[in-house]
């Protein structure tokens, strides 16, 4: 599949900065050849930490004070949020006998390279008498490389930047609304757009003898919603005349809910905060297509072949961090602590 790899990531890091074509990433399609199956199961292992960490990064940035603003009162702000991947997470087991057609070239079992382990020596074959529907494949395959990943020692940071934007504007009740936007990308190959909503309600005015306690309290709850499509065009034969081409559209989606509880303190231009408060994250990845598989007499169709859901990323969520104002200007840093830790750095315009 033509550089699948890199263009999932690609899709990740837009607004942020490009991969190019060149790095250590492999193009992911000889995997295919093992059959749709086989496919989803090595794909779901391989591509699990980015997914995570875009998951766990659309959570952040959505406010960097409990204080809401007046009737009217607006801010303007842009941020970058990246969710750590742990070096756990960098390697996963292949084991022979989890997989139906695919092998190591050698031995039974090895550890390979996520999307973000670095490079692997280790060579992966078709089996001879591997089944695709109702096609028997009698010869193993030519072997080739295993899907290495980029490796993290070569990115400025440990995880994939989640870039926002945030429009806040005060409405009634010490209630503010916040808009989340990306503009939409469009190429020749990929597509990209992603939204938000959000709310910021000042809790202490419905709560007697709390409007005693010197600092502002919030509860917040906003949705993230992004999509992005590229599309599939490609065709291989080996040396035993076995044939698979691939015409369709990669999709992929990702969602995250943050539900919180926010506490600050203005002390001059500088506000601590601290949130407390659950991420509900989930993503897919879905081709949507035909799969075409021929041994050279026999052909075997597959339609839409993957179809993955990942949604490991909920978790509860601790956040510390703080905002420094200079007149209007606002610049704001924070740390939060869920499944994949995310830092969060932004700056913006703020007229309360």
């Amino acid at each position: 599949m033509k550089n699948i790899t890199t263009k999932i990531l690609m899709l990740l890091l837009l607004g942020c900065f490009t991969i190019s074509h060149t790095t250590k990433a492999q193009d992911f399609g000889e995997v295919f050849r093992a059959g749709p199956e086989d496919a989803e199961q090595y794909l779901e292992s391989y591509i699990d930490p980015i997914m995570m960490s875009f998951n766990n990064g659309l959570s952040g940035g959505w406010v960097n004070t409990a204080k809401t603003h007046k009737l009217l009162g607006f801010d303007l702000t842009v941020s970058a949020n990246i969710a750590n991947i742990p070096d756990g997470d960098k390697q996963w087991q292949f084991r022979n006998a989890d997989f139906s057609n695919l092998q190591l070239r050698t031995g039974s079992e090895a550890t390979l390279p996520t999307a973000v382990g670095g490079p692997t020596d280790q060579e992966l074959v078709v089996k001879g008498n591997a089944n695709i529907g109702s096609i028997n494949f009698t010869n193993e395959s030519d072997p080739f490389p295993a899907a290495e990943g980029y490796d993290t020692e070569d990115l400025p940071i440990a995880g994939f930047p989640v870039p926002t934007f945030h429009l806040g504007i005060g409405l009634v009740k010490n209630t503010d609304l916040k808009i989340r936007f990306v503009p939409s990308i469009e190429t020749d190959e990929l597509s990209f757009n992603m939204w938000g909503v959000g709310v910021l309600h000042d809790v202490k005015q419905w709560i007697p003898g709390l409007k005693l306690v010197p600092m502002d309290i919030s509860a917040f709850v906003g949705h993230t919603s992004l999509k992005a499509e590229f599309d599939i065009d490609e065709s291989s034969t080996d040396s035993n005349g076995y044939t698979y081409a691939a015409d369709g559209t990669a999709e992929f989606k990702a969602s995250s809910t943050v539900i919180q509880v926010l506490a600050s303190k203005k002390l001059a231009i500088f506000t601590p905060y601290v949130g407390l408060g659950y991420n509900i994250a989930g993503s897919s990845f879905k081709v949507n297509g035909e799969f075409v598989y021929s041994d050279g007499i026999n052909t075997e169709t597959v339609q839409d072949p993957i179809d993955l859901s990942f949604g490991g990323g909920s978790s509860p969520r601790v956040t510390l961090g703080a905002q420094i104002k200079l007149l209007i200007l606002t610049l704001h840093a924070d740390y939060s602590i869920q499944k994949y830790n995310t830092f969060t750095v932004g700056a913006g315009f703020s007229i309360r």
